[in-house]
């Protein structure tokens, strides 16, 4: 019989001692693993902090070049809108070359906007935000040691925001009510028998339109709004319809924007009493804007219907806003004077998916048609 050779005891503290070489050895791969991990997060997180600069930029040039027309004053937009939103800590600063105006456009709704930089009449703005070696804000610290790799990187995005090419309708109430005065009570004189009080002696309905009519003031509002977009850098296509009892096409859609005054004043001319039918102004607006033979097929689409009153004849307007903007129509509306209903046109306006203004007087309604011509939608394409 062999003897047993009894086995040496080795200590616990002698096996965990075993461990330390190990964890000496794989302690300098986990700082470097975390350190790496640490890195890509922050780097992700900045660049995550430069589209968002890059964005606000972008839409404060565009929006401030759509209303004023002044390139100087877009790129004071942009750079404000970049220093707003800090990258890293830091704001980015945007030096003039960062900023580039141009021209977009597109052949479909499904196609992308192609931007080509430069043109007189620019409609859209590009910014490159970057924090590289040559940018005024230089380039961005790593958070953590990186053993030897680079210290710093330089993110760099772009934006480009365009204004939208629209087709719009405008859809014009040419009811009794129209010949009077934005301070005159229509309904109350009208059952009086009374004039309007601006109209010369014997005037009757058919007769020309009363110096201080609301229509009057409403053919100035639209010449101003006409005006405004002639100064757009986007092409518009306008076109007019007008309604009382029912409606009618006065203009297709086109960038001939004199011939809506000019059709307007076929009815300043000889200024005929009628009920108000919104319902059919909005359903041939909606005609307007989706004829194939004039509209664009990748233009937004919008229809703006003014009233000073209330539906007197057809079905409720709303229901035809629904149908428009089923159809993909937005609805801006306008109320003007007292007599206005403004709540049920404030309803039409949320359920086309635009929204609701009201003039008490006529300066009023050249303000509201000089505000919807400046701040038409404007749309991020990049």
């Amino acid at each position: 019989m062999v003897p047993m050779i009894p086995r040496p005891k080795i200590s616990p503290s002698c096996r965990r001692g075993a461990m330390l070489p190990l964890v000496a050895l794989l302690l300098p791969v986990m700082l470097i693993l975390a350190s790496f991990v640490v890195n890509v997060a922050y780097m992700q997180l900045t660049r995550t902090e430069l589209r968002i600069a890059s964005d606000a930029a972008t839409r404060a040039a565009s929006h401030t070049l759509m209303t004023t027309g002044n390139r100087a004053s877009a790129r004071a937009a942009a750079k404000d809108g970049a220093n707003r939103n800090k990258v890293a800590g830091k704001a980015t600063k945007l030096a003039n070359s960062d900023i580039v105006f141009g021209i977009s456009r597109r052949q479909s709704l499904s196609d992308r906007y192609n931007f080509t930089p430069g043109n007189n009449q620019a409609n859209a703005v590009k910014v490159n935000a970057r924090r590289d070696a040559g940018s005024l804000s230089g380039m961005v610290s790593m958070i953590t040691p990186t053993f030897g790799a680079a210290k710093n990187f330089g993110p760099a995005q772009a934006a480009i925001s365009t204004q939208v090419e629209v087709d719009l309708a405008l859809v014009l109430d040419r009811s009794g009510s129209m010949a009077y005065s934005d301070a005159e009570n229509s309904s109350a004189m009208a059952s009086a028998g009374l004039p309007p009080a601006s109209a010369p002696a014997g005037w009757e309905f058919c007769d020309p339109a009363p110096p201080d009519s609301r229509w009057r003031a409403l053919v100035d509002a639209v010449q101003i709004f006409t005006t405004v977009l002639k100064r757009s850098p986007q092409q518009e296509f306008l076109g007019l319809a007008t309604y009382s009892d029912d409606a009618k096409r006065e203009v297709d859609l086109s960038s001939a924007y004199d011939a809506v005054p000019a059709a307007m004043a076929t009815y300043t001319n000889s200024y005929c009493s009628g009920f108000t039918n919104i319902h059919a102004g909005i359903t041939e607006g909606i005609n307007v804007v989706g004829d194939p033979s004039s509209s664009r097929p990748w233009a937004a689409k919008v229809i703006i219907v003014m009233t000073d009153g209330r539906r007197t004849a057809g079905p409720d307007p709303v229901a035809a806003a629904e149908a428009a903007f089923r159809a993909g129509i937005t609805v801006y509306t306008v109320t003007f004077s007292e007599e206005a209903d403004v709540g049920a046109m404030r309803q039409v306006a949320a359920k086309g998916g635009g929204q609701h203004f009201h003039a008490v007087s006529s300066q009023d309604l050249r303000d509201v048609f000089k505000t919807i011509a400046g701040e038409l939608p404007t749309l991020l394409t990049q």
